[in-house]
């Protein structure tokens, strides 16, 4: 903390100086008055003064709207509001020093803007995807409905929110792999926060023919016991095996279940016990009502025996 107060203090201190610099308060061309590019060190001297003050002030900005928000709602670490700040921040830093290298060349940014119009709407045709992508991180970021850490299922893929950009949103799913979803992608297919349900269920979908299948409170009873390692977890009677569809050769279940807490290596280990075991029952290697050996590697992780 001590630190960042020296920083923010010689930052304030510099700006400062630079603003003087700026204004004419100090003038520095008595060190180069003889100079014949004294004109030319001038402008120079007052273009990379503004730079340096835009590149200052911006920071100052960033930083007390972070710590404002953050000591206003008491938030630690980043939420949306921080990375979308973020994102505003990198969007007006790359606007900001495009005309500021612009100023250096002494070129003035509205005929810089109107003699490259053309350029620049063959350029925004190809970028429009882009352009199209940052302008729903943004919409992403600041809607509050998708956060870093949600559990979600985005699509296909289904997985934790491990960062948001201006670009992607990028998913870990149960394997650690890392999928990269393109912003747009996100707001033209269907999403499901499982982090902002008021109810924490997990959910495994199967398929499973009938020939194997007595009936579905067997099945039921045999999930259920397969999992006695971890119902000290699981809150009672939470437990669920629900028919979704019932075709001509098999029939398409959802067995669901309640964590006390949300563990998400908890969470992972019981539903590989508990698919392990569909499998069996699924290829017809073994009766509904067999019991299913222990697995050492799961009792470890819980403790139980």
């Amino acid at each position: 903390m001590f630190k960042k107060i020296l920083v923010l203090l010689f930052k304030a201190g510099l700006l400062g100086a630079l603003v003087m610099i700026r204004l004419g308060e100090w003038d520095l061309s008595k060190y180069y008055a003889r100079s014949r590019y004294r004109e030319s060190l001038d402008y120079y001297l007052s273009a990379l003064a503004s730079i340096a003050i835009f590149l200052i002030v911006l920071d100052f900005v960033q930083f007390f709207a972070v710590w404002f928000y953050r000591k206003r709602h008491k938030v630690r670490g980043e939420d949306n509001f921080v990375i979308g700040v973020s994102h505003i921040y990198s969007l007006v830093l790359v606007v900001g020093m495009i005309i500021g290298v612009m100023s250096l060349f002494r070129l003035e940014a509205k005929e810089v803007f109107t003699s490259l119009s053309i350029i620049f709407a063959g350029l925004a045709i190809l970028t429009k995807d882009y352009i199209s992508n940052m302008i729903n991180g943004m919409i992403i970021t600041f809607s509050g409905q998708l956060s870093i850490g949600d559990n979600v299922s985005i699509g296909q893929h289904r997985g934790k929110i491990i960062d948001i950009t201006l670009q992607n949103i990028h998913l870990l799913n149960d394997d650690d792999d890392v999928i990269y979803i393109p912003n747009n992608v996100v707001l033209n297919v269907e999403v499901v926060n499982f982090t902002k349900r008021a109810i924490k269920r997990t959910s495994i979908d199967f398929e499973i023919n009938l020939k194997y299948l007595h009936t579905v409170e067997e099945l039921e009873t045999s999930i259920i016991e397969t999992l006695k390692p971890f119902h000290d977890l699981i809150k009672e009677d939470s437990y669920y095996l629900r028919v979704a569809e019932v075709r001509k050769d098999n029939v398409a279940l959802k067995f669901q279940y309640i964590l006390k807490e949300p563990n998400k290596e908890l969470e992972r280990a019981i539903r590989r016990r508990a698919i392990r075991r569909l499998v069996q029952i699924i290829s017809g290697r073994e009766k509904i009502v067999d019991n299913i050996p222990d697995l050492p590697e799961l009792e470890e992780m819980t403790g139980h025996a």
